[in-house]
């Protein structure tokens, strides 16, 4: 269960901690006073989409942390061991995420730094909200088929995981088939180009690195003449100078000095032995020079045709490639599709044969993956039924509504060949009748916002059963209900918080009424800034915020006696329903 949430800097609230507790947390307060903030923090903490507007004016981070207590940590700690999260000894795991300027997020898990894709797939694990507009998705053909798949259990889980990887291998078949059965004129032109630049390649004779040596040569050639007066002049001024001129004379001389003054100062004799030592390197020195002159060579020819040979190369690095080495690698592509090309028909037959025997599978499990639906959706349609007659809406006939949809160039069936994707070849609709005598009509034609409120309640309330999320969030799922409709839906969201925590934000008293605690969000103003509090309401107070409520913004005795007589008999169904108390 989430037992804390912190905030710092988020929209209106610049600090606040709001502790939660077991079964039924109720949020209420004026409109505008900062209710969805709190569902905001919330997303964000679980790896919910960030912007800009979020982040309170002057501030330069955003900060919020989620702490939630595990009851059955056994329950999580091998999903945790695989992604790596340390669950620590008191079944806690904290959520932070820490938001600045510019958008930049850094999350963690129990204090591990971790991807924002990460913190929302753990996140999914430990809170489920359903938010202000959530509902319309249950229009969705694709969400409803999510549903029912969630609703069918590990069986139907696992059916649909191997379809999908089946599904997958199918279409790169049938896509690289495709690509084998291009137009043939278009083939053949492609046949022509690459082998005009395969010859092209091979005609010019490349070696690997030739092009950089080439420039290095060229360098030297034309150089010629200033690197045979460099190497000269170096050699003259060494060794070949007037006598005592050069600079080896020049060291003899002055190592002989220090040699002739030692006998009066020994510390000499290490300084006289460095010019002895750099005497022989400037000596070694001057032969290498020398060497080098001499190997110097004046070669116009040789300059010219390394000259051509490097236009030549310049115009196919502008066709193929930035260097030798890259043109190279190009020719070793050509000659791999050239081959790819020839062995055409051997991979078109092997991959049809392939093909047949993966299409046929995926058709085995498409069916199996249909039945499996098929009685998910008839015992879906049950509960679903049952749990609207508890919502008020017990006159509603529904049905999970199975069908496929004609495509040839699907895949084929027994029965016809129809349109598939990774979920198999089941398209789903919710049908409804919601009175009696009435036929079933999609769900998106005939329902009002306060029956699709009703039914995405009926469905959270079902699947709440299926799945371990701890904690579920509901923020405004009172939009479009009033009267005897509300207080079904409040005795169902208190049901639903036996089993699990629920955290509920509203704006109708029959469902405030039954919290097991109460939050009042309120702005206050300090002059200067609004700041956005939230505080837990013992009796007299609720007393106060129902009589609000229920009466506006006048709240008189007759309201308040209301509502004292609301949670009185809050308290009973809370005993004489439910049967005990949280």
């Amino acid at each position: 269960m989430l037992r804390e949430l912190s905030i710092a800097n988020l929209a209106l609230v610049e600090r606040l901690r709001i502790t939660f507790d077991h079964g039924l947390n109720i949020l209420t307060g004026e409109t505008g006073a900062g209710k969805s903030i709190i569902i905001d923090a919330l997303g964000l903490a679980l790896g919910g989409r960030f912007s800009s507007e979020m982040m309170r004016s002057d501030a330069e981070t955003l900060f919020v942390e989620a702490v939630f207590e595990l009851e059955r940590p056994e329950v999580f700690r091998e999903t945790l061991d695989e992604l790596g999260i340390p669950l620590e000894e008191d079944g806690l795991v904290i959520l932070s995420r820490e938001v600045a300027q510019g958008g930049r997020s850094r999350c963690r898990i129990n204090g591990q730094t971790v991807t924002v894709q990460l913190l929302a797939r753990v996140g999914s694990l430990l809170l489920d909200i359903h938010g202000q507009n959530e509902h319309q998705s249950l229009l969705s053909s694709d969400k409803q088929l999510a549903i029912l798949d969630a609703f069918g259990g590990e069986e139907l889980s696992r059916a649909g995981s191997e379809l999908a990887t089946v599904y997958h291998r199918w279409k790169e078949i049938r896509e690289s088939l495709a690509r084998l059965d291009e137009r043939i004129e278009e083939r053949t032109r492609r046949l022509e180009l690459l082998n005009f630049q395969l010859q092209e390649i091979r005609e010019a004779k490349l070696k690997p690195g030739e092009d950089e040596a080439l420039q290095q040569e060229r360098e030297i050639l034309a150089g010629a003449e200033r690197l045979y007066a460099a190497a000269a002049e170096g050699y003259v001024r060494l060794y070949g100078g007037d006598e005592g001129g050069s600079i080896l004379d020049q060291l003899a001389t002055v190592q002989r000095a220090l040699e002739s003054a030692t006998g009066i100062d020994p510390r000499l004799e290490s300084i006289a032995t460095m010019i002895r030592e750099a005497s022989y390197q400037a000596e070694e020195a001057a032969r290498e020079i020398r060497s080098y002159r001499d190997s110097i060579a004046f070669d116009p020819e040789r300059l010219e045709t390394v000259e051509r040979r490097l236009d030549d190369l310049a115009k196919l690095k502008m066709k193929y490639g930035e260097s030798v080495d890259a043109i190279l690698t190009y020719a070793d592509g050509i000659d791999e599709e050239l081959q790819e090309v020839g062995n055409r028909e051997e991979r078109r037959e092997a991959l049809q044969a392939e093909l047949i025997g993966v299409q046929q599978r995926l058709a085995e499990l498409a069916m199996q993956l249909s039945a499996l639906r098929r009685a998910a959706g008839e015992r879906l349609s049950e509960a679903i039924g049952e749990q609207l007659a508890e919502l008020n809406m017990g006159r509603t006939t529904f049905k999970a509504a199975l069908e496929r949809v004609a495509d040839s160039e699907g895949l084929p069936m027994d029965d016809g060949v129809f349109a598939v994707s990774a979920h198999g070849v089941d398209r789903l609709e919710f049908m409804v009748a919601p009175n009696v005598g009435e036929g079933l009509k999609p769900l998106m034609k005939i329902a009002s916002g306060g029956e699709l409120s009703r039914m995405m309640l009926a469905i959270k309330a079902i699947l709440a059963e299926v799945d371990a999320i701890p904690t579920m969030v509901f923020d405004e799922i009172d939009t479009g209900i009033g009267g005897r409709t509300a207080q079904a839906v409040a005795e169902k969201l208190l049901l639903i918080a036996m089993a699990r925590q629920v955290i509920c934000v509203t704006h109708l008293p029959q469902i405030a009424s039954l919290a097991h605690q109460h939050l009042f969000i309120e702005k206050t103003s300090d002059g200067e800034r609004t700041h956005v509090e939230v505080r837990s309401l013992e009796l007299g107070h609720r007393v106060d915020e129902l009589a609000r409520m229920l009466g506006g913004a006048e709240v008189t005795e007759t309201t308040r006696q209301h509502a004292r007589e609301m949670l009185s008999l809050a308290e009973r169904l809370k005993l004489n329903r439910v049967g005990r108390r949280i």
